[in-house]
């Protein structure tokens, strides 16, 4: 009898229709012999919905009420979960808000770091042979405040928990199958990758990949944690992401991020800057190119392209030809390359042609 995490992302609670085939596939897993603790995001575009009502009042709403506001979300999520698994087989599920895990943070509003899950009341109710509903992307400070992890903070929680409670295996359902070679909204005939280790998983992720959240990835790596991904309607998992993964092809995947934003400045300004949302920083004729993630407040759009994979800097001839076809699209911004990657930052985005085309010289 295994104990298994799962986490579902909001794309796969965006209905009461799909919530109840969940619930269905959740009570079914548990009754084949499986102890079960799941973590919900809020369901489909809440927490977007949220944010929107609190800039609607302030160009820079305080970050603590912003955490207070965008947590109800996953509230939401875990009362309807577990109103559906209940609904199946009643009193099965019990739903637990972060901070009720005893998931503690640091005190960095909007983007907190885990620091430790005391997880008593988790622990009983598996004990009691229950279902425990998790809050993923909440806690509460060292300071009793309430605080959320950041974009994608539920992949964070459930490999937390998953540590906290030395469980078997943590699962990550979304709307996807698993990693692909790229995004298959973008490139229809992208290769779904079926194992990856967890630095090639968080260059991937890192790159604009929203499969799984850099942190959980780190989180997983530092604590040996493996992860399996798969799609929330199937159940079927694409991806396994652990420490015994040999990547075998120098190319594992390419990377489109349209939500980036750049600006130019001056060098002696740098340290006024918040670095947490940084993507690269490069210095040039005494100004310095600061990329971030999403628009900031003087800045521009921008865009990136990253191919990753295993000793890419070998093969000069291919990435050319990728520098060439963007170059023809897109003003280039900046570059960044390593051994792991090969990231091209444009101001025009690319178009679905100019990325199917890129993606089939190296896949």
């Amino acid at each position: 009898m295994a104990l298994i995490v799962q986490k579902y992302g909001g794309s796969s609670l965006a209905s009461p229709e799909k919530i109840k085939a969940i619930a269905e596939r959740i009570v079914e897993r548990y009754d084949s012999g499986d102890r079960l603790v799941i973590v919900v995001s809020a369901t489909g575009d809440t927490t977007n919905r949220l944010r929107s009502k609190a800039f609607d009042l302030d160009d820079n709403p305080d970050h603590r009420e912003l955490d207070m506001l965008v947590s109800i979300g996953e509230r939401e999520s875990i009362s309807l979960m577990s109103i559906a698994i209940n609904s199946i087989k009643p009193g099965l599920a019990q739903s637990f808000t972060g901070s009720q895990i005893g998931l503690i943070t640091d005190c960095n509003h909007q983007n907190a770091r885990i620091l430790e899950i005391k997880g008593d009341r988790l622990k009983q109710s598996i004990e009691e042979n229950h279902i425990p509903i998790i809050a993923g992307f909440q806690g509460v400070s060292t300071n009793k405040e309430i605080t959320t992890l950041g974009r994608g903070g539920s992949d964070t929680t459930a490999v937390a928990v998953t540590a906290a409670l030395n469980a078997d295996h943590c699962e990550i359902y979304s709307d996807v199958d698993g990693v692909h070679t790229t995004d298959p909204k973008l490139v229809p005939d992208a290769k779904l990758i079926q194992e990856l280790n967890y630095d090639t998983m968080l260059e991937i992720s890192s790159a604009g990949a929203k499969i799984l959240k850099d942190s959980a990835i780190e989180y997983a790596k530092r604590l040996n944690i493996k992860i399996s991904t798969g799609h929330s309607t199937t159940g079927y998992i694409g991806t396994i992401v652990s420490n015994d993964i040999l990547n075998k092809n120098k190319y594992t995947a390419l990377t489109y991020n349209d939500k980036l934003s750049y600006e130019i400045f001056e060098s002696k300004s740098l340290f006024s800057t918040d670095f947490s949302k940084i993507k690269l920083l490069q210095s040039y004729e005494n100004k310095q190119i600061k990329i971030t993630e999403n628009k900031q407040n003087g800045s521009e759009p921008c865009y990136s392209l990253t191919i990753i994979g295993n000793g890419i800097k070998t093969d000069s001839e291919l990435l050319n030809k990728m520098y060439d076809t963007i170059a023809k699209n897109s003003d280039i911004v900046a570059t960044e390359l390593s051994d792991l990657k090969f990231s091209i930052y444009l101001k025009q985005p690319l178009g679905q042609a100019e990325i199917e085309a890129i993606h089939s010289l190296f896949f």
